[in-house]
């Protein structure tokens, strides 16, 4: 059985060779080992060759408008244009024309019939609470008394496929990752959940995602930290959170076995330029290394990406 790891970044694209704006731009070993490339517009060329295959995306959809979130996400899990179905872009968070689009047929439904899928990510008990009972993804509650709680399209497509979300006793537990890839924010901010120090780190969270890998057709990791330290335009904040995915795909690399096939991607830009707040027109990168790794090359656009994972995932 095939193996697909899907690490999903938030908001990452391919901008300029300029630490000052781009936090991609500096000297990460791991990074540009695993891509044989740094990661910036510069630098970065289509490749495909045995076991590794780099591409930049077009992540506009064909749609005038800055890309976003929501529409991203589900062409990327789905196949379709999310963003010609709206008619126009759209974020972050999928509304029912969307949810109609994930609840019937994405990557989770495909490989719930071909050994399983799982959604990597932990989530605080009371939002995982709130979301539980919504079969399709919804909005279902609250948390607190004026935070509304909201799903991602990864979270719509994996409810409506069937695949449970996991809480703070999972990520206590080593069967779910923190998306600030280390754990320790998450761990913090669910105290009521003590979690084994062991667990922490980029090298000890990599291992969790590496085992999660091993046991299933997919396992989709949602990278959505990314996204947040692009708007929030500080320099510091996102230069730490490049070091962590740095350290964090490296390890997962050395921990990841022979039968996983690891695809990095993302659905937006917005991180590489920290000279404004707001999604980018630029690329997104595509990584693809491992066994099927071929099955990416000539992907061009957001549009490409599922078709080829159904191929991974369908592959003897």
């Amino acid at each position: 059985m095939a193996r697909l790891l899907f690490v999903f970044l938030d908001g990452v694209g391919l901008g300029p060779s300029d630490a000052a704006s781009n936090p991609f731009a500096s000297d990460w070993p791991h990074l540009r080992s695993l891509a044989g490339s740094d990661w910036h517009a510069d630098a970065w060329r289509a490749v495909a060759e045995s076991g590794r295959v780099r591409a930049a995306l077009d992540a506009r959809l064909g749609v005038p408008g800055l890309p976003q979130s929501a529409t991203g996400q589900t062409t990327l899990l789905t196949g379709h244009n999310a963003a010609s179905a709206m008619g126009r872009h759209y974020g972050p968070w999928p509304g029912p024309t969307l949810r109609a689009l994930l609840g019937q047929d994405s990557l989770f439904h495909t490989a719930r019939t071909l050994g399983g899928a799982v959604l990597a990510n932990a989530y605080p008990r009371a939002y995982s609470d709130a979301l539980g009972a919504a079969a399709n993804g919804t909005v279902a509650g609250a948390v607190g008394r004026r935070r509304r709680v909201r799903a991602s399209a990864p979270l719509v497509a994996a409810t409506a496929a069937g695949v449970p979300i996991a809480d703070m006793v999972a990520f206590a537990e080593g069967r779910a990752v923190s998306a600030d890839l280390d754990g320790r924010r998450l761990a913090a901010f669910a105290a009521e959940t003590p979690v084994d120090p062991g667990l922490l780190g980029t090298h000890a969270q990599a291992g969790v995602l590496a085992r999660l890998a091993a046991a299933h057709a997919l396992t989709f990791f949602d990278v959505w930290s990314s996204d947040r330290a692009g708007h929030r335009q500080d320099l510091g904040e996102a230069a730490a959170f490049v070091a962590h995915l740095d350290a964090f795909l490296g390890a997962l690399r050395d921990a990841l076995g022979d039968d996983v096939t690891l695809l990095v991607t993302s659905d937006h830009g917005n991180l590489e330029d920290l000279s404004s707040p707001r999604h980018t027109h630029a690329h997104v990168p595509l990584l693809a290394l491992g066994p099927h790794a071929s099955a990416f090359a000539g992907a061009d656009s957001l549009l490409d990406v599922a078709g080829a994972a159904r191929q991974v995932l369908r592959a003897s």
